[in-house]
Formats: C-alpha cells, sequence, structure tokens
C-alpha cells in the first residue's frame, strides 16, 4: 500500500497545494517552519486517526472554515480515492471512492501509517498517557473494529467518574444501585481493553526486541505490562504466551479490586483502579544483553531512550505488516538528525526494504546514503518536487 497523490486544502499553512509520492523512499527537505511535518501530518490524518501530535481544530489554516485533504491510494492494485474534511467544532467527514463512510475511522482500513517524531521519544521516557495511548492506537491499527471497544471505555470511565463524584454528596439517594450497573459495565469493558492491550503488546514483543539489537548493535530490550489489580502484572514472557490471557478471568479480577475500593473511591470522586492508570515498561540490558533489566525511563541515557523509541515504532510497522500483509506508510519526521552516523547509515539502508517511506529534514548534510526516490522542496506552504 502507499499514497500517491495528497491534495492539500486549507490544511496547517497549505492553501492549495498537491504532491506526488513514490512509492518507496520520500525526501520532504526545507528549512524549520516550513510546513515538513504538517505534510507528514497529512498523510498519517489519511488513515482516520487524527493527527499525532495536534486537535483537528488547529490542522485547518488560519482564516479558512475547514481543511480537506484528498489522497490517491493504491492498495493490491487498486486504486482508492480518499476525501477528508476536517470542520472545526462541526466533526469530520470523509468519502471513499466518492461514497460517504459513517466515520473518519473506517479510513483505517484503508490506510495504515506509522508516524515517529521528535516527540515519540516521550513513549519511553514521558508519562504513562503516551504509552497507553501507543498501546491503544496499535489495538486499533491491529483491528480497526477495536475503535468501539476503545470508545466504550472511553464513555463508561466518564460516565462512572461522574457518578462517583456525585456519590460523595450526602443527599444523593439511590446512588449506590446505580453504581454497581456502572461498575459492570466498567469492568467488561475495561477487561475487555486490557485483554486487547496484552494480545496485542505478545505481538509486539519479539519485533521490538529484534530491532532494539539491530539498531542498537547489540543490547536486550524487554517489555512489561503494569498494573495495580492484575497479579502478577505480565512480564515480557508471560507476554509471550497468548493463551494466558484470558478476557474472563481480568474481569473477575478487576471486579473484586473495584468492591475493595467502593468507599475510597467515593471519598475521593474517581475511578481509582482499571487499565486508565496502567502503563507499558521498556527495560533495557547492557553489556551485550548480559546485564540486568532496568527500566529505560530511569536509568537509561537520551541516546538509549531515542533508539528504545525507534525500535518501537519500527517493530510497530514490522507488526502491522506481517499482520495486515501490507506495509503501512512510515514518516519519519527529523529523525536521521537524532543519530549518530553509524545509525543513520542502518536506518537508511533498512527503510529500503519497508515500502512507501516519507522522512523530513532540515539538514542536508544528515542524509548520507539515504537515496531518497523523490525529493520535495518545501518553503513557505509550497511544494516543488526534485525528482
Amino acid at each position: 500500500m502507499h499514497v500517491a497523490q495528497l491534495r492539500l486544502t486549507d490544511f496547517r499553512n497549505y492553501e492549495s497545494e498537491t504532491a506526488e509520492l513514490s512509492p518507496t523512499v520520500n525526501l520532504i527537505i526545507g528549512a524549520n517552519a516550513q510546513g515538513k511535518t504538517n505534510l507528514l501530518e497529512a498523510v498519517h490524518c489519511l488513515g482516520g486517526l487524527g493527527s499525532p501530535r495536534a486537535p483537528d481544530s488547529a490542522l485547518v489554516r488560519d482564516g479558512a472554515e475547514r481543511a480537506v485533504l484528498h489522497g490517491r491510494v493504491v492498495r493490491d492494485e487498486r486504486r482508492i480515492r480518499v476525501d477528508l474534511e476536517l470542520r472545526p467544532g462541526r466533526g469530520a467527514r470523509a468519502l471513499l471512492n466518492g461514497a460517504p463512510l459513517p466515520g473518519t475511522r473506517s479510513l483505517g482500513e484503508v490506510v495504515v501509517t506509522v508516524f515517529f517524531g521528535p516527540d515519540d521519544l516521550l513513549v519511553v521516557k514521558g508519562s504513562p498517557e503516551g504509552r497507553r495511548r501507543f498501546i491503544d492506537d496499535l489495538v486499533v491499527k491491529l483491528r480497526p473494529a477495536r475503535y468501539a471497544l476503545r470508545r466504550e471505555w472511553e464513555r463508561v470511565l466518564k460516565q462512572r467518574n461522574a457518578l462517583l463524584k456525585t456519590a460523595r454528596r450526602a443527599e444523593a439517594r439511590g446512588v449506590n444501585e446505580t453504581l454497581e450497573v456502572w461498575d459492570d459495565a466498567f469492568c467488561r469493558a475495561g477487561a475487555a481493553l486490557t485483554a486487547a492491550r496484552l494480545a496485542s503488546l505478545a505481538l509486539l514483543a519479539p519485533y521490538v526486541a529484534k530491532r532494539y539489537e539491530a539498531v542498537a548493535g547489540g543490547g536486550r530490550l524487554e517489555l512489561s505490562y503494569a498494573s495495580e489489580w492484575l497479579e502478577p502484572a505480565p512480564s515480557d514472557g508471560a507476554l509471550q504466551r497468548l493463551g494466558a490471557i484470558d478476557e474472563a478471568s481480568i474481569q473477575g479480577v478487576l471486579a473484586n479490586r473495584v468492591r475493595e475500593l467502593r468507599v475510597r473511591e467515593i471519598e475521593r470522586g474517581m475511578s481509582l483502579i482499571g487499565p486508565q492508570r496502567d502503563d507499558l515498561v521498556v527495560r533495557l540490558a547492557s553489556g551485550g544483553g548480559s546485564g540486568p533489566l532496568l527500566d529505560a525511563r530511569v536509568y537509561a541515557s537520551q541516546g538509549d531512550q531515542r533508539t528504545s523509541a525507534l525500535a518501537l515504532k519500527l517493530a510497530e510497522h514490522d507488526l502491522l505488516t506481517e499482520t495486515l500483509g501490507m506495509s503501512p506508510v512510515l514518516l519519519l519526521d527529523d529523525v536521521f538528525s537524532e543519530l549518530d552516523g553509524a545509525r543513520r547509515r542502518w536506518l537508511a539502508d533498512t527503510v529500503r526494504d519497508m515500502g512507501q517511506t516519507v522522512f523530513t529534514s532540515a539538514e542536508p548534510g544528515t542524509l548520507e546514503g539515504t537515496d531518497p526516490d523523490r525529493i520535495i522542496a518545501v518553503r513557505a506552504g509550497r511544494l516543488e518536487a526534485h525528482g
């Protein structure tokens, strides 16, 4: 699968521009703040997951009422037209070959992307929220129908938290009976999301380990799922035993913990347990992999954290390629400038075998060995092709 053409109207700083893309390696080059990342962002939006770095309201050019993206996508020899309209305050609309879709998330069955930029370093060293988002995005990309599960969990969590705040008031009547209903929905949706997370991480773990060893030139990376209510929390080894992930058992464990914490949750007015508080832990072992496994967020150098984050994204691409039977579009935002010479050369060789890649750079001197098939220069929201 690849995006052959992208037309942008009133998107970010683009008034009206068209980009013709190669099915292999594309370089977007230009000075800072000219619109390079915005172009990658537009390709990502074609997959229906929105922007990887901003709400839809920030994607509309200043002074315009809406932004429109038109994509021509080639998938399994089929040519597919994708049209996406972003309307602040009114939602988004999507067309597939001219036919309206029930929602933009349906685009995820047509266009799949993997985005990696400087902010993705936070997947390793940032807050648990970013790592949960990484896991949950992967859950949906592997099986787009799971988006409904994710939305249901968000709805139930919001409603239950609102009810818990109400329960703190002495005059509230019948709130416990209502809370029991929401407890049941909370545990069902929470267990389903947790099981999907664990299954997705179990698939991802071996790919991450392989990619980290390759890009780092040695060492060992392992993933584990950190949870206050799953005991013991699934480690890297347990994650690989897919048969051990039992949704009914997870629901039972969560229900027991919810009952134990009922009084404290009413006192605090919020849900104190569940997948909204879980985390993904990345552990690294030095010394050729023979050293102890240490939490990369706390103990790894910034270089090792960057390498770990890159390994996670490349592994996501590997897993999606294997599972979906096609290569997602790989979007790399200013990644080469963050790597040393050896890792730049390694990445340049690697992306040659990963389908369509679109990467940006403001520093041509960092691009040794990349040899792109299409170069597009960006200046103040205008595009100029050079090959």
